[in-house]
């Protein structure tokens, strides 16, 4: 069965940077727990380590961040970045870089 109007992926992502904000700005701690392997292990996987990282470094708590996995910062910037570009793609910006397709 094919979707009819599949939600773009820039719009899960803008959704998804949304939620951890808030969820980053509420300091809910935690939060809900959707890691399958830690809701079978009890441990952290090292993608529970990327969302914390993230989430830490959206707070300001940089070392945190650091702590939970040294690649969070950068991949809290490099999707900062990808969602503006995207939003400017999509507003018809003029400034907005154009990647060239081969």
């Amino acid at each position: 069965m094919k979707i009819k109007h599949p939600v773009p992926f820039h719009t899960v992502a803008a959704v998804a940077w949304v939620l951890c904000a808030a969820q980053a700005a509420s300091g809910a701690g935690e939060g809900v727990i959707l890691c399958p392997f830690r809701l079978l292990t009890g441990h952290r996987c090292p993608g529970c380590g990327m969302g914390h990282a993230v989430a830490s470094a959206m707070r300001g708590d940089w070392s945190a961040s650091f702590h939970y996995h040294p690649l969070g910062i950068p991949v809290l910037i490099a999707w900062t970045g990808w969602l503006v570009w995207t939003a400017l793609r999509a507003c018809g910006a003029d400034r907005a870089p154009v990647v060239a397709s081969r």
